[in-house]
């Protein structure tokens, strides 16, 4: 069985999605009958800043 496929790997699609079901970059999604979006809104938080308490 082939090993899922991280956040990083998956199609903008599959990214915003709950399942683990994921489809490949490259592949172009436009809709999934199995999309479950999040329930909120998560922000993609950054830790730049991390630099600065070295």
């Amino acid at each position: 069985m082939p090993q899922p496929l991280s956040k990083d790997e998956c199609n903008k699609l599959c990214r915003r999605c709950l399942r683990e079901c994921r489809q490949p970059e490259n592949v172009l999604l436009l809709e999934c009958p199995r999309f479950l979006k999040r329930p909120f809104k998560s922000p993609a938080y950054r830790f730049n800043q991390l630099d600065l308490f070295e």
